[in-house]
């Protein structure tokens, strides 16, 4: 399943909007704000039909999936938005992540757990926030997105360690752009415990955002209770950037408009399609990709350079900064 999805969902009391563009979206935020109600409503008009009062506005159909039955159900659904609300026990099982991986649906999950075994973006975790000012004659709450993480800095980033996700080509690469201050974590689910031991110095973390979601609440509590000086960098992955910054010869809508490329049935997340893409498009250039070892052709002068150009400002390296490469 590809493209982006706008979902209108109302009844005479609420009024819902999501917009969907990857195979899974999460709902968190704090309670009242409508997010089981929102799963209650798809629920009723899917028993009840029209005199339930309910109108859902989307492309495709959507659905929930409760308990019962649901590896049965699920391995029948194709080419739909499916609803899940947090109570489902079968969130956090190892099948359930066996199932989604090759699905041809989209996924909202509404939870307030890290779900470790999904590799969702960062960029897609919302809240609901609530509008009650809006159309007041109608007296109804508008209940809409937003996302709960905005992790680019303000200021300029001055790292004493720059804490890499990636081991092998992407923190080769970032080595080089921050003269040897990188140490890699060795996966995702390591950066957390990196980042605590390293707290007496300045940190920049940099971790790959199209997979890294079930990560990033439990390092962004820390951070406010501890307060540390730690910058979070996420971009889609380390093969984004290379693919954003011209190297190899790619359309702009690659990285612009992923969700008509990204198959979910093909690629559990735009990390691995970046992967493969980029694996593909350099295959007879001299920028010919492997992530396991990082190709000489990346980081010449040049190279490097156009790598940084596609960086945000604030974390590229000081000198980098004042006097370019």
């Amino acid at each position: 399943m590809v493209g982006k999805y706008d979902i209108e969902i109302y009844n005479n009391r609420v009024h819902y909007f999501l917009t969907l563009k990857r195979n899974i979206t999460i709902l968190q935020g704090n309670s009242a704000t409508g997010k089981t109600e929102l799963i209650r409503l798809v629920e009723e008009l899917e028993e009840n039909g029209a005199s339930s009062g309910i109108t859902i506005v989307c492309n495709v159909k959507c659905t929930v999936l409760t308990p019962v039955d649901w590896e049965l159900r699920l391995g029948s659904l194709k080419n739909h938005i499916i609803f899940i609300d947090e109570t489902a026990g079968f969130l956090k099982s190892k099948r359930f992540a066996e199932m989604v991986k090759g699905c041809d649906n989209y996924f909202v999950i509404v939870t307030r757990e890290d779900l470790s075994q999904l590799p969702y973006s960062v960029d897609e975790i919302y809240g609901l926030k609530n509008d009650a000012s809006k159309y007041k004659q109608f007296k109804k709450v508008y209940n809409e997105m937003y996302s709960l993480y905005n992790l680019l800095p303000v200021e300029n980033v001055k790292p004493g360690v720059v804490i890499t996700e990636d081991t092998n080509s992407g923190f080769d690469c970032l080595d080089h752009i921050y003269s040897g201050k990188c140490i890699s974590a060795g996966g995702k689910s390591k950066v957390y415990a990196l980042i605590r031991a390293n707290r007496d110095k300045d940190i920049l973390a940099i971790v790959d955002g199209a997979a890294f979601g079930s990560e990033i609440g439990k390092i962004i509590r820390y951070l406010q209770v501890s307060g540390i000086r730690c910058t979070l960098y996420a971009p889609e992955s380390f093969e984004y950037l290379i693919l954003k910054s011209g190297l190899v010869d790619v359309p702009s809508e690659i990285t612009g408009e992923t969700f008509r490329y990204a198959d979910s049935v093909e690629y559990m997340s735009w990390e691995e399609f970046y992967t493969a893409y980029l694996v593909k498009a350099a295959k007879d250039t001299i920028y010919r990709y492997s992530k396991s070892r990082l190709n000489d052709a990346y980081i010449t002068k040049g190279s490097l350079r156009r790598i940084i150009e596609v960086m945000p400002e604030q974390i590229r390296p000081a000198s980098i900064r004042e006097t370019g490469l």
